[in-house]
């Protein structure tokens, strides 16, 4: 064990995926990303712990929660804790065919269940750069505070072989800068998404209560923060992505028929607050370890909640003043 690993860390980084190549060489993107970032915040000396959430498994392949297992043998089960989800959990939960993948109640399992002071959603191919490591480092963060970070996308031909902080600093590499601006700062915001745990739990995580999309969903958490009093902050430092992502590879073949997209119709209204259950994050799903760093959560008809209900969608009546 690291002496950045605790029994309580103070950072608790939450993403998903499984082993399906999403992307094309998923799984070497995310252990690369992974690695830089656990090399990173282990030299700071930060207490973390990487929580990876498994949904919607294959059948006829591996766990990827036991590939980065199998990649990483020598960190800790403290430091590195996978929850698989039961596929079940999927089509029980997606009002929408066309959705293979629910990327946010996936991150709503691992927030859940989170054990960090802090608990930062991101993506399993998001780097943390220099800047953030430092704000990271100081230990200064704030309750009921949500701090968000611009992400830069570099060019889709970058070696990333072997990554560095020469490779992701330099200009000369950026295709995209997506900036953020006050008060939501909602552009890109599934990247880096950072809030005390007791605030996490105190919003439910994200909206679990409209199920026909997964598009825009970190954007819709932005603002019921914003609404619920949470201060939203720019860290002033950005964290970096090789390439513009599959949304924007994809999303001209569906500007004449958006509701046929895989992520669902982006002309939801993301601006409607939610409420979710107190089970939000399949927090009544049975459980069971698989081994030390594993745990399996087995489907149950009880864990999903009602397919409709209209009364936790409420039409935002402006900014409280706090909880």
């Amino acid at each position: 064990m690291t002496d950045a690993v605790s029994a309580a860390p103070y950072l608790t980084l939450v993403f998903t995926g499984r082993n399906d190549d999403f992307g094309g060489d998923f799984n070497g993107r995310f252990f690369r990303a992974v690695e830089f970032n656990r090399v990173q915040l282990t030299s700071a000396g930060i207490p973390h712990e990487f929580v990876f959430v498994e949904w919607r498994p294959l059948s006829d392949r591996r766990y990827l929660a036991t590939e980065l297992a199998d990649a990483f043998p020598d960190w800790a089960p403290s430091e590195l804790r996978s929850f698989v989800v039961d596929p079940a959990y999927h089509d029980a939960l997606s009002l929408n065919p066309r959705l293979q993948f629910q990327e946010f109640i996936a991150k709503n399992v691992g927030a859940r269940r989170a054990r960090g002071q802090f608990v930062l959603t991101t993506n399993t191919d998001i780097y943390l750069s220099r800047g953030v490591i430092q704000f990271l480092h100081s230990q200064a963060l704030e309750t009921n505070v949500l701090y968000r970070a611009a992400r830069h996308d570099l060019k889709e031909n970058s070696d990333v072989s072997l990554m560095t902080w020469d490779v992701l600093e330099d200009e000369r590499n950026w295709e995209v800068v997506n900036r953020i601006t006050p008060p939501l700062y909602t552009n890109a915001s599934g990247d880096f998404l950072l809030l005390d745990r007791a605030t996490t739990h105190h919003l439910r995580g994200f909206n679990e209560v409209y199920r026909n999309a997964k598009i825009h969903m970190d954007g819709n958490f932005c603002i019921k923060a914003y609404a619920s009093g949470i201060r939203l902050v720019d860290v002033g430092a950005p964290v970096y992505h090789v390439g513009r992502g599959t949304l924007h590879a994809q999303r001209g073949g569906f500007r004449s028929r958006p509701g046929d997209a895989p992520w669902g119709d982006i002309r939801w209204n993301k601006d409607v607050i939610y409420d979710n259950g107190e089970y939000w994050g399949l927090g009544a799903a049975p459980e069971r370890r698989l081994d030390a760093r594993t745990t399996y959560l087995d489907f149950e008809w009880a864990a999903v909640g009602p397919m409709v209900e209209l009364k936790r969608v409420v039409a935002p009546a402006g900014r409280n003043s706090g909880f």
